[in-house]
């Protein structure tokens, strides 16, 4: 769904509340947005879901018929609140792509809390990750779910901001200091990063791939 048939769709609410034409302007402060922010959500199609997660349980309005249904004449539903809105991060893991920082652009979207519950974190950041180094346990192209609030753990696979960039890779203390970065494609050597030169972004706790 576009940014501009939700917004519409929310107009049709707040005409139902009572307010009479209502404009981009009054459904910016339902959701207590900047006007002129939300004008720029708007023309970057860029959905401010908890916002209208929000708006909507307040008004007892469910989930799945707001963003999937086509009118919302008769429907009256409970709402559903069985989802996490989790950010998915405009930045390339394992192989590079920049450092995953307060400046990256991301998306949020909406995963049921089933697979939350499944992956055992309600918080966690989707990383796009690319290239064959953590295969076969992680393919190519995969989509690494990270949690920030897991505490360091040998062995385990954490996402890692370095000054090559960011990667996806299980991580070991070094004798020498610091730590070193192994793949499990064994076609890849390990890396080795002195304390000051890597900073732990979260740990990988479950992947989505392509078949």
């Amino acid at each position: 769904m576009q940014m501009n048939e939700i917004t519409d769709k929310l107009k049709f609410i707040l005409q139902k509340e009572g307010i009479k034409n209502a404009k981009d302007s009054d459904v910016a402060k339902m959701l207590n947005i900047n006007p002129d922010t939300f004008y720029s959500m708007k023309f970057r199609n860029s959905i401010p879901y908890k916002q209208i997660l929000h708006f909507l349980n307040e008004r007892n309005i469910n989930i799945n018929a707001f963003f999937y249904e086509d009118s919302l004449e008769n429907n009256t539903p409970t709402l559903d609140l069985s989802y996490n809105v989790l950010k998915y991060y405009d930045v390339n893991a394992s192989m590079g792509g920049g450092a995953l920082n307060d400046n990256v652009s991301f998306s949020e979207v909406i995963i049921d809390e089933k697979l939350s519950d499944f992956f055992g974190s309600k918080d966690c950041d989707i990383i796009p990750c690319i290239g064959d180094s953590m295969e076969p346990e992680i393919k190519d192209d995969s989509l690494c779910l990270v949690d920030k609030s897991k505490n360091f753990k040998e062995g385990g696979v954490f996402a890692v901001n370095t000054r090559d960039g960011l990667f996806i890779k299980q991580i070991f203390k070094s004798n020498k200091g610091g730590v070193y970065l192994h793949s499990f494609n064994l076609s890849y050597a390990d890396v080795h990063y002195q304390n000051g030169d890597f900073l732990i972004v979260g740990k990988v706790v479950g992947t989505i791939s392509r078949i």
